[in-house]
């Protein structure tokens, strides 16, 4: 296997979207902020593993049920098709997990972020109906866009972070046309999908 597509694949195992979620709550909770102070260390543990356990564990395991009774070929989900029911079971774990962070008082801003990573599947999901988008770019341009959003609502300074999410992005982004997954298009289209409705939502609702 050439380097180049060894590098692509764990680029992309690394930024995998189930594991977005995970990752950007954990980036909120280490920013130097309000959050701080008003999320315990116990209460940070128990979140994540909540967003871990049902948008990451419980979307594979949904996946390889799946793979098992012949509904998908493989875990990558290469045909556009293979795509759908997938998506709809993610979407339904992704607002359970919102559902159950309700319950609990906690800033505003991990709400935002779970519910527009939602509604982010769920756009995924329509557009799969007709169009192969990469899932990848998606989530990395959510990401990427709620990192912008909480510097802006939590008046801090975390252009490194910001830029260290543009450049994973450029990373995924040219690992999936490596691996020949996704043409530009269907990479950049996601890329400013996930951006635009993270911004878009945040300054609708401001």
């Amino acid at each position: 296997m050439p380097v180049s597509e060894r590098f692509a694949r764990l680029c992309s195992a690394v930024f995998h979207p189930l594991l977005i979620p995970t990752l950007g709550i954990f980036v909120l909770f280490q920013i130097n902020s309000h959050l701080s102070f008003t999320v315990s260390q116990d209460a940070r543990r128990f979140i994540m593993l909540i967003i871990f356990m049902n948008t990451a564990i419980a979307p594979v395991m949904a996946v390889w049920i799946m793979k098992k009774t012949g509904y998908v070929k493989d875990f990558r989900l290469t045909e556009r098709n293979e795509r759908i029911l997938p998506l709809l079971v993610t979407a339904v774990l992704f607002f359970m997990t919102y559902y159950l962070l309700r319950q609990i008082s906690l800033p505003s801003l991990v709400y935002f972020f779970i519910i527009i990573a939602t509604l982010l599947v769920m756009l995924t999901l329509m557009i799969s109906f007709v169009w192969k988008i990469s899932i990848h770019m998606v989530s990395l341009g959510g990401f990427t866009g709620f990192l912008i959003v909480a510097s802006l609502l939590l008046r801090a300074d975390i252009a490194w972070l910001i830029i260290l999410a543009f450049l994973a992005s450029g990373c995924t982004g040219t690992a999936r046309l490596i691996l020949k997954t996704h043409s530009p298009a269907q990479v950049y289209t996601g890329y400013l999908t996930g951006m635009l409705m993270m911004l878009g939502l945040y300054f609708y609702f401001s």
